[in-house]
């Protein structure tokens, strides 16, 4: 092509492009082309071809890390509020108190315990509850199941809460701030400082059983043994408002309770004998273990 017509055919070819693009796109900002008069121009043309292709290819790049990034989290995915931790708050009013300690774990799943109680000295009214939660956290939101122990009573709901690292927002709308774990642990610990979970995380091997009495009957006597070191674990369904009568005998006095309610609070520790109040409606935990040796052992376990 010789060089007259080379100036004569890229402006014609550049009119035609442009006037291409604005049909195909009427809402696209006005774009101003200057049609180039001699070889320069042209060159120019040919630069700023390798220069879109250059930003084509980084802009490729740059959609292939984000489909990378969404199919790491999901399309649509939104930045939970809180890392994987533990974190504890409290809301201290002259009517109402609550404490409340969430764990967040690496695949978003959330648990928890929060204990509360209202309370009214002038007109002489006190209410205390225990609260289990299981869920996710989705965002600034924990999607929750919420066990609730009140009154001898048991509620189970589905409940959203609004979080962030310095307030928990619950579905009342009581709004918690944060507090040092240290001091809100104490809501859920007994006298030693123990949660209902630590008298079997250390066991080398818990053994569990459910309790079930005969038709007619209010009680039984289970009759097994246990390793240093080990835990017996018997499980047994009881209204709240009842009592709980249990008696040990151990063939060498090496055996020892404890018992856990529902909430996963404990009533009491290396116990042989105790005639305990139950305060919920639920599953308790008696756990068995050995202070010297193997202990073989005869447990009664009454509710009246």
């Amino acid at each position: 092509m010789t060089a007259s017509l080379r100036y004569l055919f890229f402006p014609f070819l550049l009119t035609v492009l442009v006037g291409c693009q604005g049909a195909s796109s009427p809402s696209a900002e006005p774009t101003n082309v200057e049609q180039g008069t001699d070889e320069t121009s042209v060159e120019s043309t040919d630069s700023s071809g390798t220069e879109d292709s250059n930003a084509e290819s980084s802009k490729g790049e740059a959609s292939e890390d984000k489909a990378s990034q969404e199919v790491a989290n999901g399309p649509g995915t939104t930045a939970v509020a809180l890392s994987p931790g533990t974190y504890c708050y409290q809301l201290k009013t002259e009517t109402e108190d609550i404490d409340t300690r969430i764990t967040i774990a690496a695949n978003d799943a959330v648990t928890g315990k929060s204990s509360g109680a209202v309370h009214n000295e002038a007109e002489g009214y006190y209410t205390s509850y225990s609260r289990k939660l299981n869920g996710i956290i989705n965002g600034s939101n924990l999607d929750l199941d919420v066990a609730t122990w009140i009154e001898y009573d048991k509620q189970n709901t589905q409940e959203t809460w609004r979080v962030s690292p310095n307030e928990l927002t619950l579905r009342n709308q009581s709004v918690l701030t944060k507090a040092p774990c240290s001091e809100v642990n104490k809501a859920f610990q007994d006298e030693n400082g123990l949660e209902g979970e630590d008298l079997t995380s250390g066991a080398q091997n818990v053994k569990t059983q459910q309790v079930s009495f005969a038709p007619g009957e209010s009680g039984t006597v289970v009759s097994d043994a246990v390793v240093r070191g080990d835990r017996n674990v018997y499980v047994l369904i009881a209204q709240g408002g009842q009592q709980m009568d249990l008696s040990m005998m151990s063939l060498e006095d090496n055996a020892v309770f404890d018992v856990v309610d529902p909430s996963g609070f404990i009533l009491g520790t290396e116990l042989t004998q105790e005639k305990i109040p139950l305060p919920y409606t639920g599953e308790y935990q008696v756990i068995v273990g050995g202070t010297r040796g193997n202990a073989s052992y005869d447990l009664a376990i009454a509710i009246e």
